[in-house]
């Protein structure tokens, strides 16, 4: 299974930020500066994989409405709604 390093270098292949950039960001108590990362994440990533990198905290943060309505396509999208909905509410 892939580290969390290996995860963050991944899904942000496009961008400059360095795993310590991402890493700051998602230590940040603002949604909106980490909300780029975690709709990444679930767009990119498989769900054990994630589940094995992110503490229940971010996790919980990840499946925010507001995170889940940015994830597209549309099917991935609902599907983590219905996760979301299942899990957290």
């Amino acid at each position: 299974m892939e580290t969390r390093e290996e995860v963050l270098r991944k899904i942000n292949w496009d961008y400059t930020y360095t795993v310590a950039d991402q890493e700051k960001l998602l230590a940040s108590e603002n949604l909106s500066d980490k909300k780029h990362i975690y709709v990444k994440l679930l767009q990119g990533v498989r769900w054990y994989t994630l589940l094995s990198i992110l503490s229940d905290k971010e996790l919980k943060e990840a499946m925010s409405l507001e995170v889940v309505k940015a994830v597209f396509p549309q099917p991935l999208r609902e599907k983590y709604l219905y996760v979301r909905k299942s899990l957290f509410e």
